[in-house]
């Protein structure tokens, strides 16, 4: 690609669509441990909230993993 369609485009980040149905590894913002599920109830009635039982963070705010979750069969 050449500089002058680089700065036609924006030159930024770029967005990747995916598909909202594939699974990823929710991680903890502090420690990037994978999290559990705070509340069952959560994401119906309240806010989905998760904890994370490495360093105790608890919160709706969470990283998404880039690679896929795996699925145990």
């Amino acid at each position: 690609m050449s500089k002058a369609s680089e700065k036609e485009r924006g030159g930024g980040p770029r967005l990747v669509r995916r598909s909202p149905l594939t699974p990823r590894q929710r991680l903890c913002p502090r420690c990037l441990s994978a999290l559990s599920r705070g509340s069952k109830l959560g994401g119906w009635l309240i806010p989905q909230d998760f904890f994370c039982p490495t360093c105790g963070y608890r919160g709706t705010v969470f990283l998404e993993s880039s690679e896929e979750k795996s699925t145990k069969a």
